[in-house]
Parts: structure tokens; sequence; C-alpha cells
């Protein structure tokens, strides 16, 4: 038997009770004179690198896209939104990091709505007027591109040139205020 915090005997820890100490998470605790074994826990850098990498993989986010790539995209994007909920759940609760996870995944989950079932809203454009298939794909890669500009500031890498065309294009000094929308 041992004693954890306030001096409480526990015989074991239990599952749901979690340890941290920097990067690193309670294993167990053994006896007879206490033993603890830690087991290293991926840290913000290391989410930040696991995301950038699996995105770079990401087609739907950078390449060309043609009518028949509808159904492709997706089930990218649900790949992309999984992906993204596991990584929500290794990240600190109440970070930069987290939250910036949170708007990519709601930015994949607006791209399915529009999507609807199976992709359905997107099949049989008429040809003119405003594609909503595109419309929804630009808007997901400027809410991802943005977020990711915001954790990458945070944890800077290398990204793949691809990958890197959807962030913001850095201001030059342009005078754009001719452009409806835009003020200086």
């Amino acid at each position: 038997m041992s004693f954890l915090g306030g001096g409480t005997p526990s015989a074991s820890v239990e599952p749901s009770s979690r340890f941290e100490v920097v990067g690193y998470e309670v294993a167990g605790i053994s006896t007879p004179v206490v033993g603890v074994q830690w087991v290293k826990t991926a840290g913000d850098k290391d989410i930040t690198r696991a995301v950038v990498v699996f995105l770079e993989d990401r087609r739907l986010l950078f390449a060309d896209r043609h009518v028949e790539d509808e159904q492709h995209c997706v089930q990218s994007a649900l790949q992309i939104r999984s992906f993204l909920t596991e990584q929500i759940m290794k990240a600190k609760p109440g970070k930069e990091l987290e939250e910036a996870l949170r708007r990519m995944r709601a930015a994949c989950r607006r791209f399915l709505e529009a999507a609807g079932p199976r992709g359905e809203h997107f099949w049989h454009h008429p040809g003119y007027g405003h594609d909503p298939f595109f419309i929804a794909l630009g808007e997901l890669r400027a809410s991802i591109g943005a977020q990711l500009t915001l954790v990458l500031s945070q944890y800077p890498m290398r990204l793949e040139r691809e990958l890197a065309s959807i962030l913001p294009v850095e201001d030059d000094g342009e005078d754009l205020s001719w452009l409806p929308g835009v003020q200086r």
C-alpha cells in the first residue's frame, strides 16, 4: 500500500486518475518503498509537427480540383476532422494549439455540412453562377491556412511548398483600398 498526496492510502492508481509533470505521465506505482514509473507524453510542439506532416499529404488543401473530385474531397475532409480530434485530445487544454485545432476541425465540419449527405450538394452543378463545391473548398483552405499560421507562430517549422501555399500572404504594403471590403 502506498500513500498518494494528502496521506490517503491507495493500493493502485485508478485508470481515470492522471498525474502529469511537464511532459511525463505516471504509468504505474510500485511498492514496497514506493516507486513511480513515468512515460513521456507528446508536447504541443510534437503535436504541431504531427499535424503539419499529416496536412502536408492532404491534397484537398492545395491541389487543383476537378468536378469529379468532390467525393474524394469529402472523404479527405472526414479524415482530417478525425485526425484533428485525436490531436485535440493530446493537446494541453485551454492553450492556443488546442483552440487552433478546434477551429480547423470546425472548418472541416462546415465543409462537410456544405457537401451534404455523401457530398450530394456538390453534384450536378449547372455550370453557371456560384459553385458550392469551390466556395466551400476555398473557405476550408483559408480557415485552415489562417489557423496553421497561428500555430506556426508558436512552434515554427518548415512546411512543404504545397501546404505553405494556403497560408495567408504577407502584406507587401501595396494599396488595395480599391478592392471592395478592404480598408486602410
